[in-house]
């Protein structure tokens, strides 16, 4: 089969994966995609642009009307076909961007009466749009095949290969499958190289000289970041003209010179100039990332950033370029970026051999350009995020890498596969075939799926039938409490709800981790569904289960009796409580409490620390008094005396026990006691061996009291039947009545 069907193929494949993407992927799930929307149906509703000084949008933190207009003028002329102004604004899931994607990872709340077939008005325009980045996207394949066919001429299957593993590359299907002018960018700055390498091969020619400088012009009516690729391109015009010098006349270099200046002039020149003339400054985007940089160069401090944060900002880079969806917050297992990684180490090992066996000037010059393009592609928004302080080096900005790295990987393992590369060949573009068409099952339908409908009889938890007015009715809730609960885990709570009636607004469902003495030891706000469900867009009566993972921190002691504690608010100018009530109808307040668990300390804690003194008195088998600490000054009648005890759990038991604080006086009869729980924060059949606990005890003394001398005694009962538990001194004797003497005090 002959080269051109085989790139038909491959571009009518990457068309198709793309369009899927753009059907499966939500609306305004890529980054900043409301923005570029609005961006392109601004310039559809008033045919001219925005001044870089309006804000389109006020849904999410950034707008994009600072940027170079090409990528929204190209997206509107097919929007021209919809309604973009039917009034639909989406509605943020604040809880998305918390980054730990507890609150789900959908940052809009998507309801598929509006976002389903047949599309209509904005949600059209989006399609719309997005097909633009899908045809940039697969024209850039086109621009790839012939830079690989410069850089290896002799082997056009080099290019095919190459071709067809951008084409698949999960990434690039991705972005050119959204909104966003990073698509198009990527694609000229490819085309940019292109120009470059045929300057520098085949000489400043009147023709590509032009072709170049208009690349380079409408880079920079891109993407500011385009600005990194401006003094290269001079570099490559220059190195050019020094090449050829005796191929061309001096009068062909000049035409060349001023064609090239004069086109980058008309098109840069004349959006800076009329930057500075709407916003009073040449770049209007990212004041904070220049402000920086001026700064430090007038310091001295050029390089004053946070050389540690290149590593894992490169790293993260090398990940979000070959697949990273959503805004960032949806990604594949850890394991394919290894097999990118096997990939290109394999490549760069296989062409570093190639070059060796290649000869002559021209091989020189391209590897230069080579060089110097990727360190301009990567530098400047690598430099950017270090300025801000970011670890965060973003793959789609540095999209334009990805025909050289397809290149490395397709001219290397070429080079070290030998005999196996007829097999090879086809192996490498089926890699990031199979990830992109396994991706849209296993990764990016889940992320925004609703929960699944559940048959409540199957759902785990005990039965809880409390209802929050008429918007939703808890039927169970289930603590997975088995790999333990402390501070720095996850507990992992599963909630099965039945939907009752759909809310203008979304409402929050707010968990707690509710300790015995009302601490709050972890909690998370979320809408249902984890923003795939919310109230506003849910069906009444269908019921469904979703688990939230609540984060535990150390607020308060530990060991620890906890419970879980729901609401249901609506979250606004004033937060705005749910009433709750239990199947009967009884008010539960604006909280359904269930469930006692045990917190555990952290990890850490479990070491038990020394004593230097022993243990004072034993109870049976089932814990240790190790201090008690009464007060020494003389105390008065009326006044409440605080006993504060300490223990070491020996065993674990099931039957609950008390202890009992009494006070005597001279003649050995009980004037006054306390009873209640050994700790305050721990039950007794939650105790575990080796626990250490502590309570304190307040002893009410009788405002007829008499003044003297009064002793006080400790003991431990069980509570069925307030028997009283053996007790033993520190020597192992047995102590009367199972009674501990505390000691005594004064009664003034």
């Amino acid at each position: 089969m002959r080269k051109e069907y085989w790139l038909g193929i491959i571009l009518v494949g990457h068309f198709l994966l793309s369009f899927w993407y753009s059907v499966v992927v939500p609306p305004w799930e890529a980054h900043d995609e409301w923005a570029h929307y609005r961006y392109a149906a601004y310039v559809a509703e008033n045919l001219r642009l925005p001044d870089p000084d309006q804000r389109l949008t006020n849904e999410f933190a950034f707008d994009e009307a600072t940027q170079p207009p090409l990528y929204y003028v190209l997206a509107a002329i097919p929007m021209l076909l919809a309604n973009t102004e039917d009034g639909y604004t989406p509605t943020v899931n604040p809880y998305a961007s918390r980054g730990t994607g507890l609150g789900g990872v959908n940052f809009v709340l998507h309801d598929p009466r509006i976002e389903g077939w047949p599309w209509q008005g904005t949600i059209l325009a989006l399609h719309l749009g997005r097909l633009v980045s899908i045809l940039i996207s697969t024209a850039g394949l086109v621009i790839t095949y012939a830079l690989v066919r410069l850089l290896s001429p002799a082997a056009p299957e080099i290019a095919l290969v190459a071709t067809a593993i951008q084409a698949f590359a999960p990434q690039y299907v991705f972005i050119g499958s959204v909104m966003t002018n990073d698509i198009l960018l990527a694609v000229l700055e490819a085309a940019l190289l292109y120009l470059g390498l045929r300057l520098l091969i085949e000489g400043p020619t009147l023709r590509l000289t032009i072709l170049f400088a208009l690349i380079a012009s409408f880079s920079l009516l891109t993407k500011y970041l385009a600005l990194s690729l401006i003094p290269l391109a001079v570099l490559v015009y220059l190195a050019a003209l020094w090449l050829h010098r005796r191929e061309r006349s001096d009068r062909h270099a000049w035409y060349g010179a001023v064609a090239l200046l004069i086109i980058m002039l008309l098109a840069g020149g004349l959006w800076i100039a009329r930057n500075i003339m709407l916003t009073g400054s040449a770049l209007p985007r990212d004041p904070v990332s220049q402000t920086a940089l001026l700064t430090g160069l007038r310091r001295g401090e050029a390089f004053a950033i946070q050389w540690a944060d290149i590593v894992p900002a490169l790293q993260y880079g090398f990940q979000t370029f070959w697949s990273s969806f959503g805004w960032g917050n949806v990604g594949p297992p850890q394991w394919t970026y290894w097999g990118w990684l096997a990939l290109l180490v394999g490549g760069l090992m296989g062409l570093v051999i190639w070059i060796r066996q290649q000869k002559g000037r021209s091989m020189r010059a391209i590897a230069g350009l080579l060089l110097l393009f990727t360190l301009a592609v990567i530098g400047f928004p690598l430099l950017r995020e270090l300025l801000h302080g970011s670890q965060f080096l973003r793959g789609r900005y540095i999209l334009a890498m990805l025909p050289i790295a397809a290149w490395v990987i397709a001219q290397g393992w070429a080079q070290i596969s030998g005999r196996l590369w007829s097999v090879i060949r086809f192996l490498l573009p089926a890699w990031p075939a199979l990830l992109s068409v396994a991706f849209i099952p296993l990764v990016i339908i889940p992320a925004y799926a609703p929960p699944a409908v559940v048959n409540p009889a199957l759902a785990p938890g005990a039965e809880i039938n409390a209802q929050f007015g008429d918007v939703a009715r808890l039927l169970k809730g289930y603590i997975d409490a088995e790999a333990g609960i402390s501070p720095g885990r996850g507990l992992p709570v599963t909630l099965t709800w039945e939907a009752l009636s759909r809310t203008p607004e979304p409402m929050t469902i707010a968990i707690h981790l509710v300790g015995a003495g009302g601490e709050s030891y972890g909690n998370i706000t979320t809408y249902p569904g984890q923003g795939n469900a919310a109230t506003s867009v849910w069906e009444p009566g269908v019921i469904f289960s979703e688990t939230y993972w609540v984060p535990v921190d150390a607020n308060g002691p530990t060991p620890a009796a906890g419970h879980i504690a729901v609401s249901l608010f609506q979250d606004g100018e004033t937060t705005q409580h749910v009433a709750a009530a239990d199947a009967t109808g009884q008010s539960l307040g604006t909280i359904v409490r269930f469930g006692e668990i045990r917190i555990d300390p952290a990890d850490s804690a479990f070491a038990e620390p020394e004593f230097a003194t022993p243990d004072l008195a034993q109870f049976d088998a089932i814990a240790t008094l190790t201090d008690a600490l009464i007060p020494k000054t003389p105390q008065k009648p009326g006044w409440a005396v605080p006993v504060t005890l300490r223990w070491r759990v020996l065993a674990e038991t099931a039957r609950p026990f008390a202890v009992t604080v009494q006070l005597f006086n001279a003649n050995g009869n009980r004037v006054a006691g306390s009873d209640g729980p050994p700790s305050s924060y721990l039950p007794t059949q939650l105790w575990r061996s080796g626990d250490r606990l502590h309570t304190i005890r307040w002893l009410d003394l009788p405002a007829d009291l008499p003044v003297g001398t009064y002793s006080l005694g400790l003991a431990l009962y069980w509570l069925d039947d307030l028997t009283r538990l053996p007790a033993t001194d520190s020597s192992g004797e047995g102590l009367p009545d199972n009674v501990w003497p505390l000691g005594s005090i004064i009664i003034e």
